[in-house]
């Protein structure tokens, strides 16, 4: 029994020892990240270019959380994409309140564009994106220019009101690849069965206004060991262009972390709807998922690595969504170097996605069969759809992260095998 004691407050001694030497420590003032982008994606392919992120945590209190956090990026894509993003986010800029602002430029040549309202627009692998045949009628080319502001300020306790604007200037027109036939593709059906109007078909502008809450209760805002995090607001879009297209939706996201170990194995899941509820949407909107603060160039799907995994890009585009994700967050590995703190992270998903309005679905099923002898619409059945996978996370002083996920949907007409990398999480 002194023998057994013993070995277990040795054992006791050597893990707190090793504990105390994992501790992250805190930091105070400007503390700066430059690092090169060379990630891959399925969706834009091999990503090229650099990123930096500023945090400014002041006498280091409240570190892990930050006062002001600036980030600029650019890369370029090989699958025919660029862009361009700079963010502001403060807490103490504005005594009481906080300010977060974003400026976008996002040029991709070879867009992908699968049809309206998911399973019911077909899917043709052989007429995807192929180098052989030359053949790339699921794309188009999509220019993108958005700044946005929010301003947050409490109400009670950890409930907070919040005001936000949006402009958008959004540019599509045939993509231009040499040898690539830009003739017959989906882009055009849709223009010459009239799903997409003339004067909708090569984009516009808008000002969207944003009014609601959000709630926040989390230990840590990146990394979330416990907590809540919910937003729930209505936007208003005004069409500067062609003066029709004005709509309103309602946006709701509700996140939240529950400690199974405390920090070292979270649940995480979050449950988000985007839905209109009045107006009428021009097509070139449909594709962009709401959120108050455009931390990263791309908030377009539903699809992708930040709205459901292992889901192509943009292959559900309708009015209204609902989806949600769930995760395990387990670190298996911490340690310092070099004075900093490192995390390695494992984290299994499941991802599910349903449409909760279409978009122009009676004409949708109305439409006529194009030139192309490929026909624009099907029935189908299925209404929520599921994908899983399993992704890597290293954390370098909580705020810095570097993602790589692997996901697969079920259903083999909205998804292939998916690879991501990222520098976050989903959410």
């Amino acid at each position: 029994n002194t023998f057994g004691r013993t070995v277990n407050e040795n054992f006791s001694d050597l893990k707190a020892i090793a504990d105390a030497a994992a501790q992250e420590e805190s930091k105070t003032g400007w503390v700066f990240t430059p690092f090169p982008d060379v990630s891959y994606n399925s969706d834009i392919g091999l990503n090229l270019g650099g990123f930096c992120d500023f945090f400014y945590y002041g006498d280091g209190t409240d570190y892990p959380n930050f006062q002001h956090h600036i980030a600029v990026s650019g890369a370029w894509a090989t699958k025919g994409s660029w862009y361009l993003h700079g963010l502001f986010d403060s807490k103490t800029l504005v005594k009481g309140a906080r300010v977060t602002g974003s400026l976008t430029y996002r040029d991709a040549s070879m867009n992908p564009f699968y049809g309206f309202n998911g399973l019911h627009s077909p899917y043709f692998p052989e007429l995807d994106l192929h180098a052989e045949d030359r053949t790339a009628y699921y794309t188009d080319h999509r220019q993108v220019i958005r700044a946005a502001a929010t301003f947050q300020k409490p109400v009670k306790g950890r409930l907070n009101a919040m005001a936000g604007a949006v402009f958008r200037h959004v540019r599509i027109q045939d993509f231009n690849l040499k040898n690539y036939d830009n003739v017959n593709t989906l882009y055009r059906r849709y223009r010459e069965a009239g799903l997409i109007g003339a004067d909708e078909a090569d984009g516009g502008n808008s000002l969207e206004g944003r009014i609601g809450l959000t709630y926040d209760s989390r230990d840590i805002e990146w990394v979330p060991n416990r907590g809540i995090y919910g937003e729930l607001y209505v936007n208003g879009n005004l069409d500067l262009s062609h003066k029709k297209y004005h709509y309103a939706q309602l946006v709701g996201h509700f996140r939240h972390f529950i400690p199974i170990i405390f920090g070292r194995l979270t649940f995480a899941y979050h449950l988000g709807v985007q839905h209109q509820i009045a107006g009428q949407m021009p097509w070139y909107n449909l594709n962009e998922i709401s959120t108050l603060t455009y931390q990263y160039e791309e908030y377009e799907g539903m699809g992708s690595r930040y709205t459901v995994r292992g889901y192509r890009l943009d292959r559900l585009t309708a009015a209204g969504y609902a989806w949600g994700n769930f995760e395990l967050r387990a670190k298996v590995l911490q340690f310092n170097l070099f004075h900093q703190h490192f995390d390695l992270v494992l984290n299994p998903f499941f991802d599910v996605a349903s449409i909760t309005r279409e978009f122009r679905p009676e004409e949708h099923a109305r439409s006529l069969m194009p030139p192309a002898g490929k026909p624009l619409y099907q029935t189908a059945t299925e209404r929520i759809h599921c994908s899983a996978g399993a992704g890597g996370k290293i954390h370098m002083n909580t705020n810095f992260i570097l993602s790589l996920e692997v996901g697969k949907g079920f259903n083999p007409e909205l998804s292939d095998l998916t690879v991501s990398m990222a520098t976050t999480y989903t959410f």
